[in-house]
């Protein structure tokens, strides 16, 4: 059986090159690792391998058909975030640099907020509690919630502002990580 290890990376055909690197570069965060325009553009890396997110100038971009989200393929390129304060910022960043949210959604797992590249490709930013597998071994009750957004002037959504997870789900979370450091210490659960 094919044992894959991680997502390599996502390589995408953009309409303006230097467009697409300030929106993910300047704006996203990631860091260019090489340009290399006669072997595939720019590499972009998040800093844990050397490329995450490349792309490439479509030589007759005003030819070629944009991504719509009514076509079959890519819906969105997901990042996640390592705490509920940082998609707080992400969303605060993004209005900030002009990026308009589209929407956010309360996952129960996790939660997202997803908004579109210069190109109209789906992207969404996401923080996922800590053990979800665990909590949810037979996948979530998916029972999504929409989350209001807004616009730059606008105050930020309450969601935003609290404390998340709640205390039920924390507890859940805080016996996990317990046992999995009585297991490392080698005492009994």
């Amino acid at each position: 059986m094919m044992r894959l290890w991680k997502l390599g990376h996502v390589n995408l055909r953009v309409s303006d090159e230097e467009k697409a690197r300030w929106f993910y570069c300047d704006v996203l965060g990631l860091k260019i690792a090489e340009r290399d325009p006669e072997h595939g553009g720019v590499f972009t890396t998040m800093g844990d391998n050397f490329h995450s997110l490349d792309f490439a100038q479509h030589p007759h971009p005003q030819q070629a058909q944009r991504p719509s989200r009514d076509q079959i393929g890519l819906i969105h390129i997901a990042f996640q975030v390592e705490s509920h304060a940082a998609l707080r910022e992400a969303y605060v960043h993004l209005l900030k640099h002009g990026i308009t949210v589209d929407h956010a959604t309360n996952h129960e797992n996790q939660r997202s907020i997803y908004f579109r590249d210069p190109d109209d490709n789906g992207l969404e930013i996401y923080y996922e509690i800590p053990y979800a597998l665990e909590i949810f071994p037979n996948g979530r009750r998916d029972i999504d919630e929409s989350l209001p957004v807004g616009g730059p002037n606008d105050p930020l959504p309450a969601w935003l502002e609290e404390e998340w997870p709640g205390p039920e789900l924390q507890a859940r979370i805080d016996a996990i990580r317990a046992a999995r450091e009585r297991q490392t210490a080698g005492t009994p659960s």
